[in-house]
Parts: C-alpha cells; structure tokens; sequence
C-alpha cells in the first residue's frame, strides 16, 4: 500500500520556479538553427531574467503574453543568437533552460 502512495499522479506541482509572473519575447535571427527563440522574462529589479521553456506550447509562442508559470530549471542553457549589420550571426546571450510545469495567460 505505501508503494502506490508514492506514485500518486495527483501531486502538488512544485519546481525551483513557483508561480513566477513574467512575459513570453521573442528573440529572432536569420540563422538555420533557430531562426525563432521564444523566451519567458521575468524582472529581479529592473534587470530582466531570461528563461527558455524547452516544452512551450504552441498557444504561447507569441509576443507579450502576459503570464504565470512554475518550471523545473534544467542543468544546460541555449545560446540566443542575433545578426549582425551585415548579416553575420553572433551569440547574443546564453539563457537557462527550464522544463514547465504550469503557465497560464494572465491579465497583468
């Protein structure tokens, strides 16, 4: 009986990112790897935080959506890229990779 106590599916959500408001951005480059970056910022201060939610659903990939999330922060980053004046691809910044648990669109 104390085996299936701990398989139980319904949980409490939990990850190292609990119920955090933020905005969906979107990073754009003309490169092959990923012309498309759709990151979540989220502010400490007035300095922006950066995150790249690797299972993004479809339904968020679009510009400042307002939202709420709890995400497990994963061991790896990405790189963003951007292009140069003549086109020439540089790594902008690297960004923490996290694995959502829960996002939803708020109002704020």
């Amino acid at each position: 009986m104390l085996v299936f106590l701990g398989c139980n599916k319904n949980k409490n959500i939990s990850g190292d990112l609990t119920n955090i408001s933020g905005a969906i951005e979107i990073h754009r480059c003309f490169c092959a790897t990923s012309a498309y970056r759709y990151l979540i910022v989220t502010y400490n201060g007035n300095e922006p935080v950066y995150y790249n939610p690797v299972n993004l659903a479809e339904e968020y990939k679009d510009q400042n959506y307002k939202i709420a999330f709890t995400a497990d922060l994963l061991n790896d980053s990405s790189a963003v890229y951007t292009n140069l004046a003549n086109d020439a691809l540089v790594e902008a910044f690297k960004v923490r990779n996290v694995k959502l648990q829960s996002i939803e669109k708020t109002a704020d």
